[in-house]
């Protein structure tokens, strides 16, 4: 079978031949053991780094990228507006399994202008109880497997079992289900990590073909567009007009790639349901689908041109540089014990919210109170810790009148001087740290993010203003100056793993 990008997934590849064969030696046979009477579900956390909401069928997009997670959120419960807390892994994956912003939890970069290119982020703040910790504390047996080493800064250690590996979706959803299976007498919470939609995009030729534009690309072209271009395609995050025909060009291979990379990771979650179904272990696993943040495909390339902020030279590509909606709206579906079914949820969600809620549907206690700043005004300390939206799922009709000037936040760019991010009701603004605005947006009308209203609409501006100095007030808004670790002061292995991903030099 054709496939474009062997030079790319060499190594991937010999990972995947080498796992499928330690599987086969190894891989359980017999039917899963029986769980003791009482025993709560298990959980199954399934993270897909770099997916955009919106690229979706559940989220209205016209591509068949997502049949078989849609068939599932339509029989479990789907939040369709949700923030992440951050445009990138590290401080989104720790938000959503710690239910804090980044400003609390730690696991970010410093400094007055971030390049994650030169600089390592934090690690997890000493006291940062996570999901896995808690869920140990109740009797669980935890893993997590997973394929960015991002995860590794202070996530992974706080699971049992722990492992980075670099291989496609549906072998790392099959070493959680073999895992799974292997200890279900005992309750147990494995989250997986998959990176397939994350750069470089190489997905496999029988999910790329359907989406190719006619005439097909040639292998050099799609292997060069794994990434961003800039030899046989101009380099799409440098150049000089977005709407040229050329660049135009290069973006609708891109954008095929990139809905490739999903329908594999559709697959693969597929493929998971049916394992746990063909093993008894369905009816008795809360499975819960997330992305930690979107990509940029040149959607505000006049904006990125105009704010002119990325250390990289780069512009409307990607993640990590923007609040753009492309970045932080993210997808949260959800099915099994405890969940409803056929629900959506059409109230403002925060990834943050996601650790509380799955706790509530397993019917286990909360996260022990977080340590945060004192005197917060409570709309802004439900922007920074998360709650629980179960009450909402059981009865979503009357939910647009219960949390209907929720605010939300997000912070924590990698590229560029810290920018953030605050939502209240339709409007969202978009700032410096210190306050200053470059844009605000409303969401109702322009849900696209094309037009600046801050100057039709100075109540509403200084509103989230006030939200944002708010937050500077308080200790979980204070700006660390003091600048990350070199990559070059971490391991080797770890550079390495990053390396693959195209994150250090």
């Amino acid at each position: 079978m054709r496939d474009p990008f062997t030079r790319l997934t060499r190594r991937q590849r010999w990972h995947s031949c080498a796992w499928r064969l330690r599987r086969r030696l190894s891989a359980p046979t017999r039917p899963a053991p029986a769980p003791s009477p009482g025993t709560p579900p298990h959980l199954l956390l399934v993270g897909v780094d770099t997916l955009r909401a919106d690229h979706l069928g559940c989220h209205g997009w016209g591509r068949p990228t997502s049949p078989r997670l849609d068939a599932l959120a339509a029989g479990g419960t789907r939040f369709a507006d949700v923030m992440a807390p951050a445009p990138w892994t590290l401080p989104s994956f720790a938000g959503a399994l710690t239910a804090l912003a980044p400003g609390l939890h730690g696991a970010y970069l410093g400094g007055d202008v971030r390049n994650m290119d030169k600089q390592a982020p934090g690690r997890l703040r000493p006291g940062v109880v996570t999901l896995a910790a808690h869920l140990r504390a109740q009797g669980y047996l935890t893993a997590a497997f997973y394929a960015n080493q991002f995860f590794g800064f202070g996530l992974a250690e706080s699971f049992e079992t722990h492992a980075y590996h670099n291989l496609p979706a549906d072998d790392m959803l099959t070493m959680a289900h073999d895992w799974l299976r292997r200890h279900a007498d005992r309750p147990c919470f494995c989250f997986v990590l998959v990176n397939d939609p994350h750069e470089p995009t190489t997905p496999p030729w029988e999910d790329l073909a359907p989406f190719l534009p006619t005439p097909a690309p040639t292998d050099a072209q799609l292997a060069e567009l794994a990434r961003w271009g800039g030899t046989v395609w101009p380099h799409l995050g440098r150049a000089d007009a977005a709407d040229a025909g050329d660049v135009q060009a290069a973006l609708k291979v891109k954008l095929a790639i990139y809905d490739a990379t999903i329908r594999q990771v559709d697959r693969a979650i597929g493929r998971l349901q049916d394992r746990l179904e063909a093993a008894a272990l369905a009816d008795r696993t809360l499975v819960s689908v997330f992305s930690d943040h979107g990509e940029e495909f040149l959607d505000h390339a006049a904006w990125a041109a105009q704010w002119d902020h990325d250390p990289r030279g780069l512009r409307g590509i990607g993640h990590g540089q923007s609040h753009f909606q492309e970045l932080l709206h993210v997808p949260w579906v959800s099915w099994g014990p405890g969940v409803p079914k056929g629900v959506t949820v059409a109230s403002p969600a925060s990834l943050l919210d996601l650790a509380p809620t799955v706790l509530d549907w397993l019917g286990l206690p909360p996260l022990p109170p977080a340590a945060r700043p004192a005197d917060l005004p409570p709309e802004l300390a439900s922007a920074l810790v998360g709650r629980s939206l179960a009450a909402l799922a059981a009865r979503p009709a009357p939910s647009a009148m219960e949390m209907p000037a929720r605010v939300r936040l997000a912070e924590a760019i990698a590229y560029g001087p810290d920018l953030v991010a605050v939502r209240q009701g339709p409007w969202k603004l978009i700032a410096a740290r210190d306050g200053r605005p470059l844009a605000l947006f409303d969401l109702a009308a322009d849900p696209g993010e094309r037009h600046d209203a801050a100057a039709t609409q100075p109540e509403a501006l200084a509103a989230l203003v006030a939200i944002i100095e708010t937050w500077r007030a308080s200790g979980a808004g204070a700006c660390e100056t003091a600048q990350g670790a070199e990559w070059g002061d971490l391991d080797g292995v770890v550079r390495e793993r990053l390396r693959d991903m195209g994150y250090s030099e």
